[in-house]
Parts: C-alpha cells; sequence; structure tokens
C-alpha cells in the first residue's frame, strides 16, 4: 500500500534548486575539509539510502546499509552524522526561504487573491460575510494575543546557528532578485557561511544553563518578535483600513481607535519562571531572567528615540510648541543639565528634537540602572524613568506636537508605532509567568504550619488565615530550604514588579491543580511577601494566579473546581482585584501522556466549553493559555490557522495565550518575514473566531458528532491506558529502544526528564522526553495510539461511515484532529521502527501489536478522506516528507549501530563511551531536525 507519494509543484521548484545547490556546497566543504575519504562516505551512504526510498532496484535494504555502517569506525560515522544533521539545519533553512518566497509572490500581483490567513484575506472574508466597520473595529481592539516562548529542551539549535541560518536565509533571498554578475559574490558568501558552519559546534558541549536560554529567548525578542509583532500589527490595520475604505486622512473614529489603542500583541516568557521541576530556576535565576530582558527593551526604546532624533525636526518657528511642552524640557533640563548644555543651542529651534534628545538619556539612565541591578552594584540615576508611564507620556507629548503642527501623516509612521510598542511591552519586554506544583506549595504550607505548631492550612483553616492580616512567617521562624525557596520566589516577583512594572511578572501558574485549595494555598504565600491583601477594601492583588488542568481527571473536574471559587467569597475578592478576569491554563502535554490523543483532546475540547459556560454563568472574564508542545502528542503539528479554528465556539473572545515550544520556535520565528507571517496569521485565526464564517453542522449534526466522538473518545481511551499504563511492556520498550537516555544526558536544555522525586516509570517522565523518544525511532506513537481501533470501529458500516465523513467535513474540530493524525502517520516510519526493536533487544511481539493498531488508524483515516494516500490535500509537507526521508535514514540507523555499540562496552569505560555519547548526541539533534515537529 503506497501511504504518502511525492510530488513537486511548479512553484517549489526554487525550493529543491535551493536544496540541490546547499547539499553541494556542503559536499565541497566537507571534501575540502575533512578528505576525500569522508566524502565518499557521506556520498555513497546518501545515494543508498535515496535509491532505497525510490525502490531502485539494486538499491541495498536496510539491513545491509546497517551492516555497512556497523562496519565504520567512529571517526567517519561521526563526520557522517554531522553531514546529514547540518544538511536539515540548510533544508529548514531552504523551506523557511521559500514561505518568504512565496508569500512575496502573492504579493507582487496586483488584484491578486491575499494569501490564505493574511490581514488582507481575513478582511475581505469578513466584508464578504456583511461585517461592517464599527463591528470589526470593536472585535479588533478586544484582541489579546499572547504567543509564550518557553525553553523545552527538543529544541537543539543554538543561538550561534540561529545567527547563521538567518544569514544563509538572507543570501538565498538576495540570489532571488540578483543580476547575474553578482551571483558568483553571493554563492561565494553562501560557501563560506556553510563552511563556518561545517567548524561550529551543532550541539553544546556543556548542558545550558537557565541564563543561556535567557540569552536565547532575548535573542528573538530583539532581532524578531519585536519587529515582526509591529509589522502584524501595521498588516491588520492596514487591511482594515483599505477593505473597509477608512483612509489614515479621514476623522472617523475608527481609524483613530485602531491606530492609537491597537495592542494586539504582547509576548510571555516561561524562561527563568518556570521551576516545575526543575531546580535549575532559582528566585535569583527568576530575578536576573526579567532584568535582562528589561535591560534589551530598554536598549531598543534609545536606539528608536535616537532615530526619531535624527529624523523629528519640527521647527518652532514653522509651529511653536504648545506650553507643556515648553515646560518638560525644563523639568528635563533639571535631570540632565549636561545634556541641556550640550544640545540647547543647537536644538533651541526644533523642541521636538531637544525633548527626543532628554528621552533617549533618560531611557539609557533606565538601562544603567537595571544593568547595576544585575550586576549587584549600587547606582545613582536620578535622571531614569522610574516607570513606563513616564515614558509613554513623553511619546504623548511628542505625538501632539506633530499632530499640532500638521505632521499627521509623519506622527502615524514614526511616533505612533513606538507608542504602540511602548504600551505593548513595557519596561520589561517579556511578560514573565512564574510557574510551580501545587505540591510545592501545600509542603510549603505544611511546613510552616508544622514549625507554628498550628493545624494544616487547608479548607477553611486555610481562608480564615486568607482573610486577616497577621503575617505567618518571621526572620526567626526555623522553615525548610525548600519552603525558604518557596518564598523567596514570591519575593522575586515583588522585586521584578517594583523594578519594571506589575505586568512583568504577574502571573503565577499552579501546576497540577486539583482542588480549589491548590490557587488558594498560593494566594496566602503571595500575601506573606505583600503580593496580596484580601482584607483590606478595595482588596488588592498584584497576582493572577492561573490553575494548570492537565490530567484527564483534572480537566473533567475543572469546572467544578472553578465554580466553587467563584461561590467563595474570598476568591471574589481576588477576582475583584484582578479587574474580574481569569486565566486558565489548559495542558495538552500531560492530558495526551495521560490519555491518548483521542480521549485528552475531546477532554480538551469539553473542558473548554464548560469552562466557558461557568465563567459566563459567573459574570467573570475567562482568557485560556493552551499549553501546546510541537509534537501531536502534545496538541501540536497542526498550522496555526486550523488550530484556531478548531477550538470550541465562544470561547476565545479575542483573548488567547498559547506556548510556543521545542524547535517550533525556530521554524516560526527564525527569519523575521516568517515570524511576521506567524503573528499575522495568529491575529487573523483569533479575530475570526470572534465570527461565524464557516457554515457549521445543524443542532442534529452537533448531538450526533458528538456522540460520535464521545465513544471514539472511549475507544481510543481503552486501548491506550491497556497499553500505556496498565501493563509495563510498553514502557520497557520505550526504554530498551529508545536512546532517551542519551536524550537526558545531551545539552539541549536545563530540564531534567523526569519529574523530581518521580519513579522512572510512565507516571515519572515528562511528556516532553515521552513524546522525543518515539519521534526519534520513527513510531511517531502518542499520536496515533488508540485512535486505530477506534477510528476504524466506523467504516466498517456505510451509516458509520457517512457519519464520520460529514464530522470531517463539516466538524473544524475533527477536521484538525484526523489533520493530525494524518500528518503523524505520515512521517512514521515503521520499518525504521522495527530495526531499532530488533537490534535493540525490544519486544518483538509487542511491536507487531502495535504495528496492527497504526496500520489500523492509517486505513481508517484514508477511508474517512476517500483517498488512497494520506496528505493527499497537502501537497507541500507530501513533498517535504519525500525530501526528508533518505536523509533522516542515514542518521537512524547510525543511531541504532552507536545505541548497540554503546550497550557492548563497560559502564567504566569512559574512554570509549565518551566518542560514541558526542555522535548519538549529534544523531538525536539531526532527526529533530529532519522531522521537525518532535516536541
Amino acid at each position: 500500500m503506497v501511504r504518502h507519494g511525492p510530488t513537486v509543484r511548479r512553484e517549489d521548484v526554487p525550493l529543491h534548486d535551493d536544496v540541490r545547490w546547499l547539499a553541494a556546497a556542503l559536499g565541497r566543504v566537507i571534501r575540502r575539509l575533512e578528505g576525500e575519504s569522508a566524502f565518499e562516505t557521506v556520498e555513497s551512504l546518501r545515494r543508498a539510502c535515496r535509491a532505497r526510498r525510490h525502490g531502485a532496484p539494486d538499491a541495498p535494504s536496510l539491513e545491509e546499509l546497517l551492516a555497512q555502517i556497523e562496519a565504520l569506525p567512529i571517526e567517519p560515522l561521526a563526520v557522517t552524522a554531522r553531514a546529514f544533521t547540518l544538511f536539515f539545519l540548510l533544508i529548514n533553512t531552504a523551506e523557511q526561504v521559500h514561505r518568504v518566497r512565496r508569500a512575496r509572490a502573492y504579493r507582487r500581483v496586483d488584484n491578486a487573491e491575499p494569501q490564505p490567513g493574511s490581514a488582507r484575506w481575513a478582511m475581505q472574508a469578513l466584508h464578504a460575510g456583511g461585517r461592517d466597520a464599527a463591528e470589526v473595529e470593536r472585535a479588533l481592539l478586544r484582541l489579546d494575543v499572547r504567543p509564550v516562548l518557553t525553553a523545552h529542551p527538543t529544541e537543539s539549535t543554538r543561538r550561534t546557528l540561529l545567527q547563521l541560518q538567518a544569514r544563509v536565509a538572507e543570501l538565498l533571498l538576495a540570489g532571488d532578485v540578483a543580476p547575474p554578475g553578482e551571483r558568483r559574490q553571493i554563492e561565494e558568501s553562501l560557501d563560506a557561511e556553510i563552511e563556518l558552519l561545517w567548524v561550529t559546534a551543532e550541539v553544546r558541549q556543556d548542558r545550558p544553563s537557565v541564563k543561556d536560554e535567557v540569552s536565547t529567548v532575548l535573542w528573538y525578542l530583539e532581532t524578531r518578535l519585536l519587529d515582526a509583532s509591529a509589522g502584524a500589527r501595521d498588516a491588520l490595520i492596514r487591511a482594515f483600513e483599505d477593505e473597509f475604505a477608512v483612509t489614515s486622512a479621514a476623522t472617523s473614529a475608527a481609524t483613530s481607535a485602531v491606530t492609537s489603542a491597537f495592542v494586539p500583541l504582547r509576548f510571555g516568557n516561561w524562561v527563568g519562571g518556570d521551576r516545575d521541576g526543575n531546580p535549575n530556576v532559582t528566585p535569583e535565576i527568576t530575578i536576573a531572567a526579567a532584568r535582562r530582558a528589561s535591560y534589551a527593551i530598554l536598549g531598543r526604546y534609545a536606539d528608536a528615540l535616537r532615530e526619531l532624533v535624527d529624523r523629528i525636526s519640527v521647527s518652532a518657528a514653522l509651529a511653536p510648541p504648545v506650553d507643556e511642552l515648553r515646560a518638560s524640557i525644563e523639568s528635563d533640563r533639571a535631570l540632565l543639565p549636561a545634556v541641556y548644555e550640550a544640545n540647547h543651542n543647537r536644538n533651541a529651534d526644533e523642541p521636538l528634537r531637544f525633548k527626543l534628545t532628554f528621552m533617549a538619556e533618560r531611557v539609557e539612565a533606565a538601562r544603567r540602572l537595571t544593568a547595576a541591578r544585575d550586576a549587584g552594584r549600587v547606582a545613582d540615576e536620578p535622571a531614569a524613568y522610574t516607570d513606563v508611564a513616564q515614558l509613554e507620556r513623553d511619546l504623548q507629548l511628542v505625538r501632539d506636537g506633530m499632530v499640532t503642527a500638521g505632521a499627521t501623516q509623519a506622527s502615524r509612521m514614526t511616533i505612533e508605532p513606538l507608542i504602540a510598542t511602548v504600551r505593548a511591552h513595557g519596561f520589561h519586554g517579556y511578560l514573565m509567568d512564574v510557574r510551580d506544583h501545587a505540591q510545592v506549595h501545600r509542603a510549603a504550607l505544611d511546613d510552616i504550619a508544622a514549625q507554628l505548631g498550628i493545624n494544616t492550612l487547608a479548607g477553611s483553616a486555610l481562608r480564615a488565615e486568607l482573610s486577616g492580616r497577621r503575617p505567618l512567617v518571621n526572620a526567626h521562624l526555623p522553615l525548610s530550604e525548600n519552603t525558604e525557596r518557596v518564598l523567596d520566589t514570591f519575593c522575586a516577583i515583588d522585586v521584578i514588579q517594583k523594578e519594571m512594572g506589575e505586568r512583568a511578572a504577574s502571573t503565577y501558574i499552579v501546576s497540577m491543580t486539583a482542588e480549589p485549595d491548590d490557587l488558594m494555598r498560593v494566594l496566602l504565600l503571595a500575601r506573606e511577601t505583600g503580593l496580596v491583601d484580601l482584607a483590606t477594601d478595595p482588596p488588592v492583588s498584584r497576582l493572577d494566579v492561573v490553575p494548570l488542568f492537565e490530567t484527564l481527571a483534572d480537566l473533567e473536574g475543572a469546572p467544578a473546581v472553578m465554580r466553587a471559587l467563584h461561590d467563595d467569597p474570598l476568591y471574589k475578592r481576588q477576582l475583584v482585584a484582578r479587574g474580574n478576569l481569569q486565566e486558565i491554563m489548559i495542558g495538552y502535554s500531560d492530558s495526551g501522556k495521560d490519555a491518548g490523543i483521542l480521549a485528552s483532546s475531546w477532554a480538551l475540547y469539553q473542558a473548554q466549553e464548560a469552562l466557558a459556560s461557568v465563567f459566563r454563568d459567573a459574570g467573570v472574564e475567562l482568557r485560556f493559555f493552551h499549553g501546546r508542545g510541537g509534537s501531536v502528542g502534545r496538541g501540536g503539528g497542526s498550522p496555526v490557522a486550523r488550530a484556531l479554528a478548531a477550538l470550541p465556539p465562544g470561547t476565545v473572545n479575542g483573548r488567547i495565550k498559547i506556548t510556543e515550544q521545542g524547535e517550533i520556535v525556530s521554524q516560526q520565528f527564525g527569519l523575521l518575514p516568517v515570524a511576521e507571517r506567524t503573528l499575522e496569521v495568529t491575529l487573523t485565526g483569533t479575530l475570526l473566531q470572534d465570527f461565524d464564517l464557516v457554515p457549521s453542522a445543524t443542532a442534529e449534526e452537533g448531538r450526533e458528532f458528538r456522540e460520535v466522538m464521545a465513544d471514539l473518545s472511549a475507544r481510543g481511551l481503552a486501548v491506550y491506558r491497556d497499553v500505556v499504563h496498565e501493563h509495563d511492556a510498553l514502557f520497557a520498550q520505550f526504554h530498551a529502544v529508545t536512546p532517551i537516555d542519551e536524550w537526558a544526558d545531551a545539552r539541549f536544555g536545563s530540564r531534567p526528564a523526569y519529574r523530581p522525586g518521580a519513579g522512572a516509570g510512565i507516571a515519572g517522565i515528562r511528556a516532553i522526553p515521552w513524546g522525543f523518544g518515539w519521534t526519534q525511532i520513527r513510531l511517531m506513537l502518542p499520536g496515533w495510539l488508540g485512535a486505530g481501533a477506534a477510528l476504524s470501529h466506523y467504516p466498517s458500516t456505510p451509516r458509520g461511515l457517512d457519519v464520520i465523513r460529514r464530522m470531517a467535513r463539516r466538524w473544524p474540530f475533527f477536521d484538525d484532529l484526523l489533520g493530525k493524525i494524518e500528518m503523524v502517520c505520515a512521517k512514521a516510519d515503521l520499518e525504521i521502527a522495527r530495526a531499532y526493536v530488533h537490534n535493540l533487544g525490544g519486544d518483538v511481539a509487542l511491536l507487531s501489536r502495535l504495528e496492527a493498531e497504526f496500520e489500523s488508524t492509517v486505513q481508517a483515516v484514508l477511508s474517512i478522506r476517500e483517498s488512497e494516500i494520506l496528505l493527499r490535500e497537502n501537497a507541500v509537507l507530501q513533498s517535504a516528507i519525500a525530501l526528508r526521508n533518505p536523509y533522516v535514514d542515514p542518521l537512524s540507523l547510525i543511531q541504532i549501530a552507536l545505541l548497540k555499540r554503546k550497550r557492548q562496552l563497560a559502564n567504566d569505560d569512559e574512554g570509549a563511551r565518551k566518542p560514541v555519547d558526542a555522535v548519538l548526541a549529534t544523531t538525536l539533534s539531526g532527526i529533530a531536525q529532519g522531522l521537525r515537529n518532535t516536541g
């Protein structure tokens, strides 16, 4: 049976040309630097694997290829593994470049249909659907979209390589438009970059610290996210104005509101704040991470202000300044007399330029103060802005001066984008979330209660303490090191808020929330450090306490937990203090590991519906935070627009937070145009969730679909729980045949593979390495296990086949779910997985059962899709898989050979094991690069 086949569209020919050129350039570098023998080893393996994939009659079998690799010494294997790993890094770059190329192709053609998902496309759809400007304006102003970057260790791309990839991408794009005479220079520059790539270690020699991870997310903020968010915002404004005939010259309220108050994007960060199970995230690290983000954003503001000093040249002789501007300059003179003396003669006739000069210096003073605090130095910077509101007032003053002078368009193009950036990103840059496990807070309060000699702080006793103002903790109370660390975390939040503003760190996420007390404990601990006072009138709280519902049981119990909190008079005071808005995080990773793809997806969907209903009844605003990973088993794997369309209607309302994890971060944000496109599609997808533009199922169909989905969920859950949780064989298989131990030892991230204190079985392993391990051996098990037994039940009868096909056509949720399963099946390779099991002592009988379930899944998907091949409607992904598979295969075979070799070595033979581990780390990175959504 042919499950997927390669197709190359005419418009994708430039991508394939780029890949061929990059492969040849990499080959030249290997030949030059490693020698002819090394090049021939790589090239012969490439040709052989490609011939096998293409079905050449004289191609070697997989077993013959593995035997060839097993015969090679470690040195040529190291070169070969690096060659294919770096080739994938170049392929990924070429694919990102091609995304940019295709987006530009849409824009180059006058009156062409807009690119699906773009701002123009969304506005045309809204207009065609009968929506008017005022209605769309209201929806735009409600938008509050927050991508949140995390440092999960499936992301193996170093910051150094991200920068190199960006340079390669710029050269490839330059080659598209360069005249023939300049092509040679571009190709020589590409050769130089690939040469540098070869002599740069693709895997770190030491495990990255949390501060290293902070450095990486700051690189994205400074070089990608700020500019991309400004571009996406501008695209949405312009598309709205163009489609609804609202021009910048008009005086309409819509134009004024959207251009001045539209702040649809803010960025969150978990790096340095997420301490759940990561002992490396200390309170000191949290403060340092926030300060470095502040330093970065202040640097951007200073650069922007200096650029405005060069550009804004409004003459007082032509446009006299208002008294407020003159008074402001005099105040600045008192703060910065040296700046006044240096500039007052030159800028006497240009007060706006003079004002901007002072503003740039005040921002620099704030930046110096932040750097001094980070270095532990005492600094005195009286001119520094003390909060972002001061900077925003000064920017508004400059804007008003330009508008008064008649420079309205100049203001729109220069000052207003900076005002929007400042409103969005404050003095913090990233909105830092702090996260810890519910059990950590319980243990801390149990320790405090024990030291005080009082009853356990739970239920009414917990609420009695929280409703009062008597502190529980004092300097003389002996507490455990863990409890001190918990309290110090809340102190760190207080420090960050006082230095950078409340928004800088105002979200505290409680992992594994199971009961109302899990949130009340956090509020009591926060009260001990002055962040919360619910006893005063009006109540005060500087912290949003966010439950994270993760397991199947917790998702099912979430509505009852939140209903109990809404009925709690004390928690009502917390909601009043936080503006009557509650954030709830739902975990795709642990629910997927707990229940499998079908049951977890359905539980997440139902939980969102039920929670939205609970909040509507209580009159409380709700924002969902979707904790998705990159892999299908962790909620990822869908195109952005499709994933947003698949959310339950009425659960978004313009507000959403979404984690960006693993290698998805570099895929979505590694190049500036790709980052802008990603954010634009995220904004339009969130916007369109507010409107019913796609014909939906009838009420009767909806009931029928839900009954079928409930049945699918139950069937899938029974199979998944039986295989994964009720017997030990699968986890034993996982440990025997996947490189999970090598992943734990590799230097991808700071987070351990197992939760502290948990056992080494399925309950203790984190969802990330669980998915990563199965992906490495190409089985992709979390993305389909249980689906085959459930889905195959319905195509077996005409009525069942009809209803499930209608579900795929008319229910976005089910279409997306089926699409994810289809994609992961297309990427899986059972022959490769079989090689791991047979060669590494795995359970062959268990594998046979899994293979039957996999084939059942594929057959059911094909039947529902009415197709003979997987991904029939996605030629781009078909082509990408076909392009990549021949080059992932050598890495898989090297990994199998070296895992066998390593397991034959003595544990104390460090000299022999170390080079083997180094090459295995390279294969882990290469397979992750090759298969992409692995984390």
